[in-house]
């Protein structure tokens, strides 16, 4: 059974030669001006060659103005294009499906490294090396929407399997999900889930008319820091539905543990996400052994396991891997 994770599948119109997915070891390797250096391509290369069957690049910001880090990948010029290219094409000479995340910093930069003020769903300052952001209007969240439009396109431009839109990590869409982070009263807060989304899925909705209908959008994400704040699994389930009534085709929730418990039951994070979709499932959170992998597979709910940076530090890993799992 455990030997079906190394074997080649299709999902998506996508051909994948196995289930194991590389995600974002490390952020932040671009140039200051967010093109791809050397070393991106030589780190990037290394996992494909390791025989894993999809890796997803780095958060990519889709506007200077969401650009986290002097050192983040970008995706929001032209410049960025023919580094993001060579990128993709030597993992895919690997035989390697490949994503990128695209991503939006909201609050959690600083006007010295995005060239303005940041902004936000509310006014928000997340600490000493953030500067404060202004809440944004409608007219932002115009502007927003285009930017992830044309990041999308590029991504698509330049030989990307698919997108993930970045949801989590305290970046803006997981800003405007928080009721920490969104004390709005409009159309965009509130205390409805949808209304907290709402930025979210109009990207998503927007992305999804404008490029190809082969190309798979994912949305990574997190409830983690919302549990304490009232979160419960009936919101779980209106942000699931509304997400895949958007466009998104897969689902790739973090979580600190694949195998934690949600909501006082027995369930996974994952299982909870399957009650309210049937698309594809993407399971991560400290998969870092044989034996977690083995565990969170037998559960027969996720198509791509994204693999925890402790077991990617063994050398040949993925022969280790494989050997524990089908001997």
């Amino acid at each position: 059974m455990d030997g079906a994770m190394f074997e080649p599948f299709d999902l998506l119109n996508l051909h994948f030669k196995n289930c194991i997915l590389a995600p974002p070891r490390s952020e932040n390797q671009a140039n200051t001006n967010g093109t791809v250096n050397a070393s991106m391509i030589r780190h990037y290369q290394e996992h494909a060659s390791q025989g894993v069957g999809a890796i997803i690049i780095e958060s990519a910001y889709v506007t200077k103005q969401g650009r986290s880090h002097v050192s983040q990948l970008g995706i929001s010029e032209e410049e960025h294009l023919e580094g993001l290219e060579k990128l993709i094409r030597a993992i895919k000479k690997e035989g390697v499906v490949v994503g990128i995340r695209l991503a939006h910093a909201g609050a959690k930069t600083s006007d010295e490294i995005c060239g303005e003020q940041p902004i936000s769903p509310s006014v928000i300052n997340m600490g000493k090396d953030y500067s404060t952001s202004r809440g944004f209007d409608r007219g932002d969240c115009e502007e927003i929407n285009m930017f992830f439009i044309h990041a999308a396109e590029r991504a698509e431009e330049v030989g990307a399997d698919f997108i993930e839109i970045n949801g989590t990590q305290q970046f803006l869409f997981d800003q405007c999900l928080s009721l920490r982070f969104n004390t709005r009263d409009d159309e965009y807060g509130s205390q409805t889930i949808a209304s907290r989304l709402k930025l979210s899925l109009d990207v998503i909705q927007s992305i999804r008319e404008r490029i190809s209908d082969k190309m798979p959008i994912s949305y990574y994400f997190s409830i983690h820091d919302k549990l304490e704040d009232g979160f419960v699994a009936e919101d779980l389930k209106i942000m699931v539905e509304l997400l895949e009534q958007s466009g998104a085709d897969i689902f790739h929730p973090a979580t600190i543990h694949a195998m934690n418990k949600f909501f006082d039951t027995d369930e996974t994070f994952i299982e909870w996400v399957a009650k309210y979709t049937d698309k594809t499932i993407v399971a991560e959170g400290n998969i870092k052994s044989p034996q977690v992998l083995k565990e969170i597979h037998s559960i027969g709910i996720a198509k791509l396991f994204a693999l925890d940076k402790t077991l990617f530090s063994r050398p040949q890993w993925y022969q280790f891997l494989s050997r524990k799992l089908i001997a």
